[in-house]
């Protein structure tokens, strides 16, 4: 019954995205030190951390042009991928984990073959999901790797670099953050600018959504009644 119990909690722990046996400040749920493991072997600072969606390993990308893989349960090193002749700004897995996507301040985003960890196709043009140095959002079209990719939309608003882009769950909606100070929340199908958040005194230099299970904790935090985006 006890050991019920306590599984009980952690479940409660893990639907609401902290304790709720107590209330306790948001701050207390950041992990402390001492860590489990110190991965180090990029040569400048790191940009961008994801996770695979299926297998336990981690990616880092970083100012140096590369592009790391980890196993972080056993805290290795696995392989470097490199391409990138600049900045890689941001990465990010297909819901499959069998491709990954970069872009970096060359001006290029590479869509990589996570299995045979090879670079099948380089797009040219913005430096998307980073800096960004005409001010816009590029969306590019990305169906089919045999179809030749294109610009399909431009999103212009920012008035600086942008730093990140990321859609919402269903694809409708895309926010970006910016060295302007600002997020903004875009409606996909019609380029309009359905928000402009101005709250930051600094450049905002990454956002993500919330998920459904975690509106309830942000909105407590925050003593906010609506959230768009988590910045």
């Amino acid at each position: 019954m006890e050991l019920e119990s306590k599984l009980n909690e952690v479940k409660e722990d893990m639907t609401y995205g902290g304790p709720v046996g107590q209330k306790r400040d948001p701050k207390e749920w950041i992990p402390r030190p001492p860590e489990r493991y110190a991965l180090s072997g990029h040569r400048a600072p790191v940009t961008r951390v994801i996770f695979h969606p299926v297998f336990s390993v981690m990616v880092t990308a970083s100012e140096d042009a590369t592009i790391k893989v980890w196993d972080y349960e056993a805290g290795d090193f696995e392989r470097t991928l490199k391409g990138h002749t600049d900045s890689v700004q941001d990465i990010s897995f297909d819901h499959t984990g069998k491709l990954l996507a970069s872009c970096s301040a060359d001006m290029s985003i590479k869509l990589w073959d996570f299995q045979g960890f090879e670079c099948i196709r380089t797009m040219h043009g913005e430096n998307v999901c980073g800096y960004n140095t005409h001010y816009t959002v590029k969306h590019l079209q990305m169906q089919c790797i045999c179809i030749p990719r294109y610009c399909v939309k431009t999103f212009t608003g920012h008035r600086e670099w942008v730093r990140m882009v990321r859609p919402n769950q269903d694809g409708s909606l895309i926010a970006s953050c910016s060295n302007d100070q600002t997020v903004r929340v875009w409606v996909v199908a019609s380029k309009e600018c359905k928000a402009e958040l101005r709250e930051h005194e600094h450049v905002v230099e990454c956002i993500a959504w919330g998920p459904d299970s975690a509106h309830p904790t942000i909105l407590e935090a925050t003593g906010s009644e609506v959230t768009i985006a988590a910045a």
